[in-house]
């Protein structure tokens, strides 16, 4: 049986097991309410899985701190050497204010808030998560290479912020055609800061995925392809979601740090390998130049606002570009306010690193 095919039957059993949450969304085919009960279930990308191959996250249950209230003493044993410290204040450059890492807490109702900026590998600073099988990632040598952009900062359109989940949205919502209350209002900050920092930019709140969910990918890629060619000074084109992380036993996960006072969602980054040469994507060593940056900015400005770097065998229409990448902004139990402020302190991070390409070119 092939990888597909196992993680198809990994979606189809553990929405069986789910079948409630497919009265959330009526108005869809019995398919689309597979596909949407499982994005609520799911660790992730096991949703984007089934519509371009297999499952490819990097975090399972075995990654993650476990609440003292569940875990067995095995499994506490087995998480304690990647759970990250109850509380620490992280050193930062003069200017950018204090991030300060949270205690994990059981807020009730299954919903587990924790830091989890510490699990993955650690190279040069900064933290990544490698699913490939035939790529390795040595970050020090690819910190070493410009990402092949031309960044102007005169307002002229740099960067394309759209959203293949558009309806994805935060803690009691869940999904929501609202874009005040969905992923797109993180566009919408992430948006505001790049334009303070000179940097244009278009955000397209196109609906992708609703009233089908499956298929978004195919949607977004043509609102990208119609951007770009509107837009052709476009560089960078970044497709916000957000994330899902339960558990088997129901355990929702909220990933969440303290900048300058403030709650922030912890953000995850993807960027895609063409691992065996099979995914059509010639370019992914340029985006991951990007993403690289972007993640060492981060950790640089906020220590522990980003989880590790996500280097997997997946595409994600991140072919389409030199500069494309798909964010996770927190998960569904986060907060908007916390996901809205997490994307004004990325696109902060966003417009130094473009801002110092422009200046080395």
């Amino acid at each position: 049986m092939n990888e597909k095919v196992k993680a198809v039957g990994t979606v189809l059993l553990m929405v069986a097991a789910c079948a409630c949450v497919i009265a959330r969304f009526p108005s869809v085919s019995a398919q689309e309410s597979a596909l949407a009960a499982a994005g609520f279930i799911l660790p992730t990308g096991a949703v984007r899985a089934w519509e371009q191959g297999p499952e490819t996250s990097v975090y399972t249950s075995s990654d993650l701190p476990v609440p003292a209230s569940s875990a067995s003493s095995a499994a506490s044993s087995a998480v304690s050497s990647s759970s990250a410290p109850a509380s620490s204040a992280a050193s930062q450059p003069s200017g950018q204010g204090s991030t300060q890492q949270l205690p994990d807490k059981d807020l009730g109702n299954h919903i587990f808030e924790t830091d989890i900026s510490n699990t993955g590998e650690e190279q040069d600073g900064i933290r990544v998560k490698n699913a490939n099988k035939n790529h390795t990632l040595d970050v020090t040598s690819v910190l070493k290479e410009k990402p092949p952009l031309k960044i102007k900062t005169d307002g002229t359109p740099m960067v394309l912020i759209y959203h293949t989940h558009t309806t994805e949205a935060y803690a009691d919502v869940t999904r929501t055609r609202d874009a005040s209350k969905s992923v797109v209002a993180v566009g919408d900050a992430i948006t505001k800061s790049l334009q303070a920092a000179g940097i244009g930019v278009v955000h397209d709140a196109t609906i992708h995925d609703d009233p089908a969910f499956n298929g978004s990918y195919t949607r977004s890629a043509e609102t990208m392809a119609k951007n770009l060619s509107k837009y052709p000074s476009i560089q960078v084109t970044l497709d916000i979601h957000r994330d899902t992380m339960t558990t088997e036993s129901g355990t929702r996960y909220k990933p969440t740090v303290l900048v300058n006072g403030k709650r922030a969602c912890q953000i995850m980054i993807i960027s895609g390998c063409d691992d065996d040469g099979s995914l059509g994507f010639p370019n992914w060593e340029q985006n991951l130049r990007l993403a690289v940056h972007l993640q060492k900015g981060a950790a640089d400005m906020f220590p522990h606002l980003m989880r590790p770097l996500d280097f997997g065998p997946t595409r994600y229409n991140e072919q389409v570009t030199c500069g494309s990448l798909l964010c996770e902004f927190g998960t569904e139990v986060n907060t908007l306010e916390e996901a809205t402020y997490s994307g004004s302190l990325f696109g902060q991070v966003l417009a130094q690193q473009l801002k110092t390409l422009a200046q080395g070119q």
